[in-house]
């Protein structure tokens, strides 16, 4: 959307998640982003501008696990809008202007968004609401999945078509479902949300019920009966709230997603994992092998190529030296043969920086051009997002069916954050990656 000043500005806008009524707003002639919702903190200060930043970075992370932690979708949706903008500075609607960190928060919304996606659990929250306050239930609700570590995808019902809600049910390990009550009815759109549930999601997976009402409540009852005669287990007892919910409401409202996150992940423990019961006992057991998550960074003449390993070990100590595996089909790409020099940047948990080189990203694609780096000594890229990274050269590599060994000297190297923690694979087989 766009719309155009009395001085000739041509100020677009576009929706904040959560609150499409919130637009995000954006000045080309002074480059500023009035973000609303977005890159806010609640923090009142004597400062204008984040001056100190690093001493707001807890407040914003509690901010966003407040707000947005449910709405990551929407939230990558809105910095890929953001992304191209020429900017100088955000002003949102909450705490301090933002122009001395304005690259460091939006990769850590990215970094925030991705954390809540890779959780182990997901519940889908559905929800419509007709004065705001099955809405704010519903936040409760979501504040408690979160913080018991589960990845919550909050949807209006209203607002989303039904295939992508059948979409949103089918990978998530539970649901819970709100609705008002109007006149003695669950609106339109939360019984096309029931009729996905019943007819689509399997009755293995948790469910829960809540919603607010001004007389009786049918709506509520009429949802949770819908399930019990599906066979479907509670993860809480059904909340009804009469009007507006009050602060001990919306404690209780909290704790029960907390419990149902709690159940969520006893029902999980109970099963064994897909991947276990396809893989034969050796692939399981070959699978408990870990190794750092690194970045092979190698250059022939102007190209440049960056190839993830997930298979990396000391192999040497003097000379230092390590092993590296890497896929014959990435190998061809890399090229190391004998001396050839390369750059092994070993990714920090909790980064987003392994998503540009995964095996998975599209053909074609510049991950260097999406992450911040500079040359190393030998002329090959050091990832400054990294957690450390060595200089290498090749010494010997040994074809081995599908994968290449890498034996590499090791000619120098930095550590680049002496707090993170090096980022490893975990699987359950041997089989794949």
């Amino acid at each position: 959307m766009r719309a155009t000043h009395p001085e000739s500005r041509v100020v677009s806008r576009f929706p904040t998640p959560r609150w499409p009524d919130g637009l995000c707003a954006y000045d080309p002639l002074t480059q500023i982003l009035f973000s609303e919702k977005l890159f806010g903190a609640h923090v009142c200060g004597d400062t204008l501008f984040d001056d100190n930043w690093r001493q707001l970075e807890a407040d914003r992370r509690c901010y966003f696990d407040c707000l947005h932690a449910t709405q990551t979708r929407q939230v990558e949706t809105a910095l890929d809008q953001i992304e191209p903008l020429p900017l100088k500075c955000f002003a949102p609607g909450h705490g301090p202007l933002v122009r001395y960190s304005l690259s460091r928060l939006r990769d850590d919304y990215r970094q925030w968004c991705q954390q809540q996606d890779s959780q182990v659990s997901q519940v889908a929250l559905l929800y419509a609401s007709a004065y705001g306050n099955t809405a704010t239930v519903a936040s409760a609700i979501a504040q408690g999945l979160v913080e018991a570590g589960v990845a919550v995808k909050s949807i209006n019902c209203e607002s989303t078509d039904p295939a992508e809600l059948a979409q949103i049910i089918e990978a998530s390990d539970g649901f819970i479902i709100g609705s008002p009550t109007l006149a003695g009815h669950a609106p339109v759109q939360v019984q096309t949300a029931l009729g996905i549930i019943l007819s689509s999601a399997d009755n293995t997976k948790l469910a829960g019920v809540f919603g607010s009402y001004g007389w009786s409540g049918e709506a509520i009852d009429l949802i949770e009966q819908k399930l019990r005669d599906n066979r479907y287990r509670f993860g809480f007892e059904p909340i009804r709230v009469r009007f507006t919910p009050d602060a001990d409401m919306l404690q209780t409202c909290q704790t029960a997603g907390t419990e149902f996150a709690q159940q969520l992940r006893k029902q999980q423990a109970t099963r064994q994992s897909v991947t276990e019961v396809q893989a034969g006992r050796t692939e399981q057991a070959v699978g408990r092998i870990v190794g750092s998550i690194c970045v092979l960074t190698t250059r022939q003449g102007n190209r440049r190529s960056g190839t993830l390993s997930t298979w990396v070990s000391q192999a040497t100590f003097s000379p230092p030296g390590v092993m590296i595996s890497i896929d014959s089909n990435q190998a061809a790409e890399a090229a190391i043969e004998l001396d050839t020099p390369f750059v092994l940047n070993l990714l920090q948990e909790g980064r987003t920086v392994r998503r540009h080189f995964d095996y998975r990203s599209h053909a074609g694609d510049e991950p260097f051009a999406q992450v911040k780096h500079r040359h190393a000594d030998n002329g090959c890229f050091i990832l400054e997002d990294a957690l450390a990274y060595l200089e290498c050269e090749g010494q010997n590599t040994i074809d081995c069916g599908d994968h290449q060994l890498i034996y590499a000297v090791v000619s120098s190297g930095d550590v680049l954050e002496t707090t993170g923690v090096t980022a490893v694979q975990h699987r359950k087989s041997g089989s794949q990656y």
